[in-house]
């Protein structure tokens, strides 16, 4: 194998933690780091971001100025299109931007011989067209509306920023998102104050947010569980 270190930029240690075996923990600056050896012998480290293009931007640089062989970011994502159901994994091979600084990005030749290359699973997952959002897309109407405007399978807040961060290195790059919620679920906008700048979960903002409205819980639960197919689908990438 040609690859023997790569990077990889998270939004949420959940993600990080399902991604990364036995990790030795760190902090680089205001990031949390995990690092360590995957089965196959390749040596990660991999940054927890926090949400958002600013963020994952600056983590992304870090880990460029490491010069990995392979820069990945890896993480859950919205569905868009019609028939992409949670827990799904999709590799980009596009990934477009509703952010004007940022220009799309192509799939070389490269990224796809280095992604095949470390991801065996990569020949039986889905391909296709990615875009970075800069706000959440929360409801089914404005899913639909992204997918019917760009055609992109799904939708995250970071990826681009990776992207662009690894082109401006010549680091080859590669994208893996798990889909959380698919293009028929809402996610309520209370949900969002569960995960810190950091990329931390917190529980309080969240049961505080159910004392206000009991009914939420029973719009978190499908969601919880929808996400944990994500998160286990992303566990299964590397092994």
């Amino acid at each position: 194998m040609s690859i023997n270190t790569i990077a990889i930029v998270t939004a949420m240690m959940q993600e990080a933690q399902a991604i990364c075996p036995a990790p030795k923990s760190e902090a680089i600056g205001k990031f949390s780091t995990l690092s360590g050896k995957f089965t196959k012998g390749t040596n990660y480290r991999c940054i927890v971001s926090g949400i958002g293009i600013a963020r994952a931007a600056e983590a992304a640089a870090m880990l460029c100025a490491e010069k990995p062989d392979l820069l990945l970011s890896i993480g859950v994502s919205g569905g868009l299109a019609p028939g992409i159901d949670a827990g799904s994994i999709i590799a980009a091979t596009t990934i477009h931007s509703d952010i004007a600084e940022f220009n799309s990005w192509h799939e070389t030749e490269n990224d796809l011989k280095l992604r095949n290359e470390l991801i065996s699973a990569c020949g039986k997952i889905q391909c296709g067209k990615l875009i970075t959002a800069a706000k959440p897309v929360l409801t089914p109407q404005e899913k639909l509306f992204m997918f019917e405007r760009t055609g992109a399978m799904a939708v995250d807040m970071e990826s681009i920023a990776v992207a662009q961060a690894a082109k401006q290195a010549g680091i080859p790059f590669g994208c893996i998102r798990a889909i959380s919620d698919d293009f028929k679920r809402g996610i309520p906008e209370e949900s969002l104050a569960g995960v810190n700048e950091n990329g931390q979960t917190q529980l309080s903002p969240i049961l505080k947010a159910i004392i206000k409205r009991p009914g939420l819980i029973l719009e978190l639960i499908p969601m919880g569980r929808d996400y944990s197919k994500a998160l286990k689908a992303l566990g299964e990438i590397f092994k």
